[in-house]
């Protein structure tokens, strides 16, 4: 299992949560997400700040991805509704491991991943975030602990 870092707005977020799908856009810099996230492997969510009513820069909940990465040319995100075009085509199933609510910000301090504490956010762009890279094993089990209302 590899660990991986998603960062989405809070809208998409309430879409993740009720089809248990994930999708990313077509074009991405470096290894595309399609490349390095593979079944089994879990994803860690975390919204936007920017466009956010209430959880922006939380960390939201973590998924196991349970299909390969498939193209979907219908709108199903409200802003590919909203603006009727697909901006986000390439799609994978997925399923809760945990939900829950906790800060990013405050979260930070405890993860290694997260090299350069004083900014933080930094660590929470692309796609995958993280600079593409895995979370730690270690990391994701204080993001679990987290998330079950212990941190």
């Amino acid at each position: 299992m590899t660990c991986w870092l998603f960062t989405l707005t809070e809208e998409n977020w309430l879409t993740v949560k009720s089809t248990n799908i994930f999708g990313i856009p077509e074009k991405a810099r470096g290894r595309r997400a399609t490349e390095l996230v593979k079944p089994g492997d879990v994803m860690v969510f975390y919204v936007s700040k920017k466009r956010s009513r209430s959880l922006g820069g939380m960390i939201v909940g973590v998924y196991r991805v349970v299909s390969t990465w498939f193209r979907e040319d219908r709108a199903l995100w409200p802003d590919e509704v909203r603006e009727g075009v697909v901006k986000y085509p390439w799609r994978v199933r997925v399923e809760p491991v945990r939900l829950g609510v906790v800060s990013y910000r405050e979260l930070s301090g405890k993860l290694s991943f997260v090299g350069n504490k004083e900014r933080p956010h930094v660590y929470v762009m692309g796609t995958p975030a993280n600079f593409r890279r895995p979370i730690p094993e270690c990391d994701f089990r204080v993001i679990l602990e987290a998330l079950s209302g212990g941190g």
